[in-house]
């Protein structure tokens, strides 16, 4: 196993300025670092992480909490933030709540027992409940798409309300002028809520009636979409459902192939965040670059972990990735 008087051997780096590099410090050019990593890889070297534990009084691993990670939403972000820390060499742990806020607000009450040098916490609870539990954590912590009214922490943040606007914007692009939203708990849930505005902005926007009985509640899952899907396909008659996220429409879509509808032939359905590849000729959609987000959040962490004493940061990204495939010439409108 490589050790850090190897690295130092191969480069002519001081052990010292190497130990910098890999704990992200400051004070190291850009040259220096990019010898030091290319050696680190090179030499496949791995820090003895309980060692650097016991000197530090913190494990070098950040908890990373998540509602379901079979969501896209939460999944592509883990590899934005994963990519940043392991070139620092911190571990990620991933937690996946499935929303259950007792077992996510118990993991932050021990995450002291457990050393996590931070925590960036992706959760179900709202913001103002999470800045109260998160609030005497003594290790840093940045929130992803929380945005308490106060807060001592980062927060890094999508413009929701633009991309539930863009993604409704796209399918009345497409011609449609009755269209359904698949929404969650908009009181509980600030994202919910901003995507649901960005739907009915794009609306009035264009001159169209917002009618409320094609705003539907339910969990952000695919069950809900399958569910859901029935009424909107076949009860309510509906060409074109705007989704909250991409799970639901996966849901929509599975039911509509159950009975002979395909989407972009027979409906179309846009959703308010990206998707994964896979979903991506079917489904229209607008969002904020995930794996973007969660390299800054990453980022923020990192900064605090060295010492940052920098005034809380909020950072906001824009809905910059749309996609809209085309008007289904099929679709009845």
């Amino acid at each position: 196993m490589s050790t850090i008087k190897d690295l130092a051997a191969r480069t002519g780096i001081s052990k010292s300025t190497i130990s910098r590099v890999i704990n992200n410090e400051p004070n190291v050019s850009e040259k220096t670092r990019e010898i030091v990593m290319n050696a680190i890889r090179e030499l496949n070297y791995t820090p003895n992480i309980m060692a650097r534990g016991m000197v530090t009084g913190k494990l070098p691993m950040v908890l990373i909490i998540v509602g379901d990670i079979q969501n896209h939403y939460f999944n592509n972000t883990i590899v934005g933030i994963e990519k940043r820390l392991s070139s620092s060499a911190y571990l990620p742990v991933i937690y996946n709540s499935m929303y259950d806020e007792k077992k996510e607000k118990r993991l932050m009450e021990m995450a002291g027992q457990f050393r996590f040098s931070g925590i960036i916490p992706m959760t179900g609870i709202g913001a103002e409940e999470l800045a109260e539990c998160i609030e005497n954590a003594d290790c840093p912590v940045v929130l992803i798409n929380k945005r308490p009214r106060k807060t001592r922490f980062d927060c890094v943040i999508g413009e929701e309300q633009e991309a539930g606007y863009l993604a409704t914007a796209e399918l009345i692009k497409n011609g449609h002028t009755r269209i359904a939203h698949i929404s969650y708990d908009s009181k509980h849930s600030r994202i919910s809520r901003e995507r649901e505005n960005g739907y009915r902005e794009a609306l009035e926007e264009h001159g169209i009636p917002v009618d409320e009985s094609l705003i539907i509640q339910g969990k952000l899952d695919m069950d809900t979409g399958y569910q859901l899907a029935p009424k909107i396909l076949e009860k309510l008659k509906v060409r074109a459902i705007c989704c909250n996220n991409y799970l639901t429409a996966a849901g929509v879509i599975r039911y509509g192939e159950e009975i002979g509808l395909h989407p972009r032939v027979d409906y179309e359905i846009a959703c308010c965040e990206t998707v994964p590849e896979v979903y991506s000729k079917d489904i229209i959609y607008a969002g904020a670059d995930l794996e973007v987000i969660g390299e800054r959040a990453a980022e923020l962490l990192l900064q605090r972990m060295n010492g940052s004493h920098e005034p809380p940061q909020r950072i906001s990204f824009s809905a910059t990735k749309v996609y809209n495939p085309g008007k289904a010439q099929a679709v009845q409108k």
